[in-house]
């Protein structure tokens, strides 16, 4: 092998492990962090800005040149596909899968920025009109999902805990004429707590350090440190985010989005009085009782409530039988479950309808090919595992079965068609492992059966998952961890705390709670009052985006 590397791992007389890590290496030390693997690139994340590798010059360079004609670089896989959209007829898609923190939202960001620029070559437009073209309004969106949709964790600063896919419309004339954004949210427990070191989403740290001081009055806000949701991890900030800024460029990507001065107040009403929710304490008196008036009466002002009806409805369940209203009183538990599930249900919904804002600014004609870029959490093995990272890692089982099947399994397939001769290539099946995970009788089916058993605790789930799988090679029962399960992924065995599963999964909002927001005064939200009631799959959704 040459010393510096080979730009195409392709062409290696030896590929295995030891051979691409050696050459992955050689070429990460050149600061060369792009490599192909055929029409697959491998990147490095560099940690490091790289002179000249991103600036407009090199997008230019790259749009003129075919595939291999040039050094390996995310600019040339973009080209290939806007090439390829044209020269096949057919729509084009990226894949971009890789562990958390390997930089897959930016190499997103990348790709819609390069496709943004040739799109542009295609237009005769002013810069002017350029800047209020329908590809400024997609690059725009970038700041917005972001700081809704990621979060600090133990490994990654700018960490995606949503999945989607970008779809752009091109016209015959090359230029981007609309587009859509697909999402799945995942598990919106980061709302309400967080693990150590780890931080809610960037949002609520923005809204606090961007406002200016009237605005803070007006919504009764101060420091992360004062607030339930926020201070749990013992990590408010963090030194490699400027809060204050992201705040900034989310206002001004809302103005690009045609965001109303109204509905942004709304937006960022509903995120303190999420904070003031979070604040809401509560006692035992003949059942749950609000400890902390203030807080319940700020959330209550902010989300345009009813003080009075709140407190019921964190603190008592209501139900009809036989048209008879029944009031049942709630555990301090139970009623800090409430008040956590509204918190979720509300930012979730409030992310939703973000997206179908920002679908609505870029929306054009569909009748087009179209090129979709799909980023979706990245691949997890962390200190302690949740359901969170369960279904993160089962998204991306997915995925690799995907890139398994049209890699090797379709491609030897039609070698054999057309009577080529080529040595074998051994490949590691992971249907066994997807087959564990969502067969009858697999995990999630334990997982969904218990989760509709009132009594069900955690340890019988796991006592299941035991009985059930423990003689199955890609199931692990740990001989010491008591309260986990383990899962021989394709990128390495995970184990998983049991603890807190069936709660995320039965994710259950009360009609009562939902009717409570039906008689908010915020007239538009409407968009509040469609808060989904319906147990959210992080995995179903991320396999069909």
């Amino acid at each position: 092998m040459n010393e510096d590397g080979v730009d195409d791992m392709a062409s290696l007389s030896e590929l295995h492990g030891g051979s691409i890590m050696y050459n992955l290496y050689q070429r990460y030390k050149r600061n060369q962090i792009y490599t192909y693997i055929g029409s697959i690139i491998a990147s490095v994340n560099p940690y490091q800005p790289i002179a000249g590798l991103y600036e407009r010059a090199t997008m230019e360079q790259y749009s003129k040149c075919h595939l291999g004609e040039l050094p390996p670089h995310i600019f040339a896989i973009a080209n290939e596909c806007y090439r390829c959209l044209w020269k096949r007829h057919d729509n084009q898609c990226v894949l971009i899968s890789g562990e958390s923190g390997a930089g897959k939202t930016e190499s997103t960001k990348l790709i819609l920025k390069f496709l943004s620029v040739i799109s542009q070559h295609s237009l005769e437009l002013s810069l002017q009109e350029k800047t209020s073209c329908v590809e400024q309004a997609i690059l725009q969106s970038s700041p917005i999902m972001e700081a809704f949709g990621n979060a600090k964790t133990v490994y990654n600063n700018n960490s995606s805990r949503f999945g989607k896919f970008v779809q752009l419309n091109i016209c015959q004339k090359g230029n981007i004429q609309g587009g859509r954004i697909k999402f799945c949210f995942s598990p919106q427990n980061r709302v309400v707590r967080q693990n150590p070191g780890e931080r809610n989403y960037h949002i609520f740290y923005a809204l606090l350090a961007g406002l200016g001081q009237g605005e803070r009055e007006e919504l009764y806000l101060s420091l992360p440190e004062n607030y339930h949701y926020l201070n749990q991890s013992g990590c408010t900030e963090d030194k490699t985010i400027s809060d204050q800024e992201s705040f900034r460029q989310v206002i001004m990507a809302m103005e690009v989005m045609q965001f109303s001065k109204e509905e942004v107040r709304e937006v960022l009403r509903l995120l303190a009085g999420i904070l003031h929710l979070g604040n809401i304490e509560f006692i035992t008196a003949g059942g749950a009782q609000v400890s902390f008036k203030t807080a319940l009466g700020r959330s209550a002002e902010l989300l345009g409530l009813d003080p009075t009806q709140l407190t019921d409805a964190l603190t008592q369940r209501s139900m009809f039988l036989r048209g008879e209203e029944i009031l049942t009183p709630l555990s301090v538990q139970q009623a800090v479950d409430s008040r956590d599930s509204l918190a979720m249900a509300l930012y979730a919904r409030c992310f939703e309808w973000v997206i179908k804002k920002i679908n609505s600014r870029i929306k054009g004609k569909e009748d087009f090919k179209s090129i979709g870029i799909l980023d979706i959490f990245g691949f997890e093995n962390f200190e302690v595992n949740h359901f969170e990272q369960f279904n993160i890692n089962y998204a991306n089982e997915k995925l690799q079965e995907y890139f398994n099947k049209h890699i090797f399994s379709l491609e030897q397939l039609e070698y054999s068609r057309e009577g080529l001769v080529w040595e074998d290539i051994d490949w590691i099946d992971n249907g066994e492992c997807l087959d564990l995970i969502e067969k009858k009788l697999g995990l999630l089916a334990l997982i969904n059966e218990e989760s509709h058993f009132p009594q069900a605790t955690d340890s019988t789930l796991l006592e299941k998952l035991h009985n059930q799988h423990a003689n199955n090679h890609f199931y692990v029962k740990p001989r010491v961890a008591i309260n986990n399960f383990g899962v021989k992924h394709y990128a390495g065995e995970v184990l998983y705390d049991v603890r807190g599963i069936l709660e995320k999964n039965r994710d259950t909002f009360r009609d009562d709670l939902l009717n409570l927001l039906r008689e908010s005064r915020y007239g538009c939200w409407g968009l509040l009052q469609e808060v989904i009631s319906k147990h959210i799959t992080i995995c179903a959704n991320a396999c069909n985006l």
